[in-house]
């Protein structure tokens, strides 16, 4: 079932409180958003271009309604904490999670997805393609800005709001491919005006076919600035945005490596 459907179930209609990716009024032209991306990029470090190999380690809980109508994607038995690394070199990632059913092995790579449970191979399309949206994703909520400006599109620059307690830019774009197995995926990057930080980020989830159509939003705070002077957030908030307002999945990192 679609998830537009079982969330209709399970919540009762609201108003979406945040703009469509991809529909938003454009304020700004392509020039003035690849400068804001840039300049975020540059206030964080610009850690895609400046690492060989980041290692973190996170941890977090899933919302009981997020295991219910996406169990696969969410995969709870198993995506309670992680250790990943990211390769930006070779667009490589590789994510040990761990949960209460034992350990999940993903090895996502521009070509492939390979997933594992304790050691055994998973030929299951499904849950593949979501193993690869989240390998995405998850690289995009990493590295910001650094990670969007070397791949986004038909960027332009959006009202600006509050996030949190500070006045954000909005940069809107596109991603082709898209974000795990989706062709093409629409977002809005929402950066602090004075940190020049990414504050939240919000995109469609066109990969899978049960998410066809929704989208979601992370909030980051807590950033965190490395002996080297590159930033980095430690606390993700998790919501969908539509069809259905609901809060999804809180976690936290816990540490940081990376090398040249």
């Amino acid at each position: 079932m679609r998830l537009l459907a079982l969330l209709s179930l399970a919540l009762l209609p609201s108003c979406a409180r945040l703009e469509v990716p991809g529909k938003a009024e454009v304020v700004g032209d392509s020039a003035a958003a690849s400068r804001l991306l840039s300049h975020s990029a540059r206030t964080s470090g610009d850690p895609w271009s400046r690492y060989g190999k980041v290692e973190v380690s996170y941890s977090g809980e899933w919302s009981g309604i997020a295991k219910k109508v996406q169990p696969v994607l969410v995969d709870p038995n198993f995506r309670k904490s992680s250790v990943e690394l990211y390769e930006p070199r070779s667009s490589r990632v590789r994510q040990v999670h761990t949960g209460p059913g034992g350990t999940k092995v993903v090895l996502r790579t521009p070509k492939s997805t390979k997933v594992s449970y304790g050691g055994v191979e998973s030929r299951d399309s499904e849950v593949k393609a979501s193993s690869a949206l989240v390998a995405d994703a998850y690289t995009a909520f990493l590295f910001g800005p650094s990670y969007l400006k070397t791949r986004a599109s038909s960027l332009g620059v959006v009202a600006p709001r509050t996030v949190g307690d500070e006045l954000c830019d909005g940069v809107q774009g596109s991603l082709k491919p898209g974000i795990g197995e989706s062709t093409e995926d629409h977002f809005i990057v929402w950066i602090g005006r004075d940190s020049g930080l990414m504050k939240q980020f919000q995109f469609t989830i066109d990969g899978l076919e049960s998410t066809r159509g929704a989208d979601v939003e992370v909030t980051f705070s807590e950033h965190w600035k490395a002996c080297d002077g590159t930033v980095w957030p430690r606390h993700f908030v998790e919501h969908i945005v539509r069809p259905i307002p609901v809060k999804a999945h809180d976690w936290r990192m816990l540490s940081l490596k990376s090398s040249r």
